[in-house]
């Protein structure tokens, strides 16, 4: 059995909470520019700065590569792996749309992926032993709260990376299949593989405790987790486990602590807000980036490579279109066809007909010169539609019509009950869901925990330039290969050191 390591750069040093020297450290993140040792290991204020600097990094710049940035670069690359959104001619994300990083071990970009993931889940295990020793006992809510965000964070990175480096969860079957080291400690020494089972098993306990401890607690704001968001991404993982009754009950808690505090669906006069302000225009994102004009990272943002209006190269000559065949699913009354500009035709190769090329416009960087803006991570229109999945899933089909109509109708006020119910109404709830987060990264993991094939036929991508227009689900390509330099690390300490 492989045995595994983190890829340890950018981080807290293992011993005690000092700073590496090998890469830009995290804490360069945070508004301040150095924050002492003693600050962040004695006090509260200072572990709840070093948790503040775990989210600030959700959008960061650790892997080096351009289109990489954090988690919206990683959101960007799940996108390219499905069946919803393509391009042309421009090259940046092209190993994506092809799978090529999937099944090349020794990838930059798989590696970054695996490293980023296991830099949060470091960071806030450092964080958890800091509290469990110092502050042991502590009648301080803040100690409470800080905990149950850093639990949080250590299950979702560990949630994300037992989806990319693993077989799909398979309910009812006994899921022995290797997942990925559930580290559950900021020791680095080797360890092996969970199986899959083992993983899930582990994300759920860790969220379990931390919506206990989170009870109660008002982020000060969306760039932190609050109980409603952890209740939300245990929707996910229930969803993804493919247990329906307990995604529903998660997602309808979630829902009912945001509305509480104000959280609504974005209205139909918001839709056509860009996303890059979706924090200060709308009460749509729950937990989300913000980056401020004036704290740019360049080409490592979301709206260098999907905000339309951004001069750069990739959007000039590749900007990204929806799928002509996923565009279809909407209604000529719903509203989000704003969200695409259907002008201008396009004979594209490999496809039976000229189609019109669908561009985006959803996302809409705050300057045509600055590629700046917000990147929500977690909508109160996800919560809907999985609450509305589920409860059609597990058969409630009341129950999946009253979240889905209240999303639906903000949408497409002309909409009429189709009728459907059980699967039938899953599947038409599954097709607002590919056009609500389009862009968002979603659709793959979706595919993915549904067992369904990668179909771009009868559509407007170009073999020559994606790849291949299917993809069964028996075929490589849905779980990468684990990073070579993570089963060699001899390799590993001289590439990073």
């Amino acid at each position: 059995m492989k045995f595994f390591k983190y890829l340890i750069v950018g981080i807290f040093a293992v011993s005690g909470l000092t700073l590496t020297n090998c890469s830009e450290d995290y804490l360069d993140t945070l508004p301040t520019d150095r924050v002492s040792d003693e600050l962040i290991s004695e006090t509260l204020d200072g572990l709840y700065l070093a948790l503040n600097g775990i989210h600030r990094n959700m959008v960061s710049q650790f892997i080096g590569i351009q289109g990489m940035g954090g988690e919206p670069g990683f959101m960007i690359s799940r996108e390219a792996h499905g069946d919803d959104m393509t391009w042309d001619t421009q090259t940046w994300h092209q190993t994506h749309l092809t799978w090529a990083i999937n099944v090349n071990p020794t990838s930059s970009y798989n590696a970054g992926i695996w490293r980023t993931y296991y830099q949060f889940i470091l960071n806030a295990n450092l964080i958890l032993e800091k509290l469990d020793g110092k502050f042991a006992g502590s009648t301080d809510p803040l100690a409470k709260y800080i905990k149950g965000e850093a639990l949080s964070i250590r299950a979702w990175a560990h949630f994300n990376l037992v989806q990319y480096y693993a077989k799909r969860y398979a309910a009812g079957t006994q899921n022995s299949q290797l997942g990925v080291p559930y580290r559950e400690t900021s020791e680095t020494t080797e360890m092996a593989r969970n199986t899959v089972e083992e993983v899930y098993t582990k994300i759920n306990a860790d969220l379990d405790e931390a919506i206990r401890l989170l009870d109660g607690y008002k982020a000060t704001d969306v760039t932190h987790y609050s109980q409603k968001v952890t209740y939300g991404l245990k929707a996910r993982v229930a969803l993804t486990q493919q247990n329906y009754s307990v995604a529903a009950d998660a997602a309808a808690k979630a829902i009912e602590n945001a509305e509480k505090e104000g959280f609504a669906i974005m209205t139909t006069s918001q839709l056509m807000n860009g996303f890059s302000d979706i924090v200060t225009t709308t009460k749509e994102a729950l937990y989300a980036a913000r980056t401020l004009d004036d704290h740019t990272v360049y080409f490592y943002s979301f709206y260098a490579y999907m905000g339309w209006n951004y001069n750069s190269s990739s959007n000039r000559t590749g900007i990204k279109c929806i799928s002509q065949t996923t565009y279809d699913l909407m209604s000529p009354t719903d509203l989000r066809r704003q969200w695409w500009d259907p002008t201008g035709e396009a004979s594209v190769p490999n496809s039976t007909y000229n189609q019109r090329v669908y561009q985006l416009r959803k996302f809409i960087a705050r300057s045509t010169a600055n590629a700046v803006g917000d990147v929500a991570f977690m909508r109160i229109s996800e919560l809907y539609l999985m609450a509305s999945e589920a409860y059609a899933r597990a058969g409630q089909t009341e129950e999946a019509k009253k979240y889905f109509y209240k999303f639906v109708l903000q949408r497409d006020p002309s909409y009429v009950d189709s009728g459907k119910t059980g699967a039938d109404l899953a599947e038409e709830i599954m097709n607002h869901r590919r056009i609500e987060l389009w862009g968002e990264g979603f659709r793959w993991f979706d595919l993915k925990r549904l067992n369904l094939p990668c179909k771009r036929t009868g559509s407007n991508f170009n073999k020559a330039f994606c790849g291949f227009l299917e993809r069964t689900v028996e075929e490589n390509g849905w779980y990468y290969e684990i990073p070579e330099a993570e089963t060699n690390y001899n390799k590993l300490m001289v590439k990073n050191y």
